[in-house]
């Protein structure tokens, strides 16, 4: 069976290449599969060595990456190494390309993982790309969406007929989100919609070191144990946390932080790490501070203790990937409730859930890729 994918794939960003990396590696083991190489211009900016918008916060992006333009050349060339080494890609399309057929012939398609779904992450100008959920793809071929996300874009009336008419003939449909499943079922009464794990959950620890070469030993072994920091917008809150715990516990922080200037508190920021590093920190790390959903998936399915501090109100894909787990007491939102929060943290039940939800969304695809 011949199998494209359609996702995030070129990009700097860990969760979203690492999603696309297990997407591809757990479809492989029913078929040959290729990643389709979408040019959207919108997500493969990130990748230039210098960004660059006409805005305030374009100037300032182009004045952190000028500075900062050592880190980012290593960085972007162990991104791209990781690519061009796991994900078999297509010949790269754009838009036009792939509506005039230059990606055909798959026995499958699949629209996978992260925000493909979300207008505000795919798009400068916050509207659907019909390219994600297989539009160009021939009358007749067999489409499926596997932990396809809308993130937490609130679609109006017009958007839902555009996403009802998109997903029309798909022969599967799952989504990662439960708020997603229910805005789906809605719109879709006549089709069944799934809920099933974000990929990178359907590989467990040690399916990870193996596929990547990576060693379950310590990644720095000049500094020891240490609470490792993964986050993205830096809020005064995750900031706090960053000093309480490093004294809680006693520990030097290291941080995966592509940011110019170091956050307070860190002992060693590394601002050029590839997606074998991330891997790696995870696995090695005695404790988690994260505000991002992948590194709170990372955190679970490596059983590391640790602490999800989201950026906004309402994390509703940290929330419902805890909730599932019975981990819904991780997540923080007040400085007050720091003191919750230790450094033993017990894993089997959430481990013995994990290990259904993982079953049940592996028998998802096994359905969906079904004659």
């Amino acid at each position: 069976m011949r199998i494209a994918i359609i996702t995030v794939q070129r990009v700097t960003n860990y969760g979203a290449l690492l999603q696309a990396f297990a997407t591809h590696h757990i479809f492989s083991e029913h078929g040959e599969v290729n990643v389709i190489d979408y040019d959207n211009p919108y997500l493969t900016s990130h990748m230039n060595l210098i960004r660059f918008k006409w805005s305030i916060r374009g100037f300032k992006m182009f004045a952190h990456d000028f500075f900062n333009l050592k880190n980012r050349i290593v960085l972007i060339k162990k991104f791209n190494i990781f690519i061009d080494k796991y994900l078999q890609l297509t010949p790269k399309a754009n838009t036009k390309d792939l509506e005039n057929g230059k990606i055909h012939g798959y026995d499958l398609y699949v629209s996978g993982s992260d925000q493909i779904w979300n207008p505000g992450i795919i798009s400068q100008n916050n509207t659907i790309d019909p390219i994600y959920f297989l539009s160009f793809v021939e009358p007749g071929s067999k489409k499926v969406s596997y932990a396809s996300s809308m993130g937490n874009h609130e679609f109006s009336s017009e958007e839902s007929t555009k996403v009802k008419e998109l997903l029309r003939d798909f022969k599967a449909i799952s989504v990662r989100e439960k708020e997603g499943v229910e805005f789906l079922r809605g719109l879709l009464k006549e089709k069944t919609v799934s809920q099933v794990l974000d990929p990178t959950l359907l590989l467990d620890k040690s399916k990870w070191l193996r596929a990547l070469n990576v060693e379950a030993n310590n990644h720095l072994p000049t500094i020891g144990e240490y609470i490792l920091v993964y986050s993205v917008p830096r809020t005064k809150l995750l900031r706090k946390a960053i000093v309480y715990f490093s004294e809680k516990f006693g520990m030097p922080v290291v941080a995966i932080d592509k940011m110019l200037k170091p956050m307070q508190g860190v002992t060693k920021s590394i601002k050029s790490a590839g997606p074998e590093d991330y891997i790696s920190l995870f696995a090695n790390a005695s404790f988690v501070i994260t505000d991002s959903f992948h590194g709170t998936c990372f955190s679970v399915n490596f059983e590391k203790p640790f602490v999800c501090i989201p950026a906004t109100k309402r994390a509703n894909r940290q929330e419902g990937l805890l909730d599932s787990l019975g981990l819904i007491d991780r997540i923080i939102y007040r400085e007050e409730d720091f003191w919750n929060i230790g450094k033993d943290m017990a894993f089997e039940s959430a481990s013995v859930k994990l290990k259904n939800l993982r079953k049940q969304s592996l028998e998802f695809i096994e359905r969906a890729i079904a004659p």
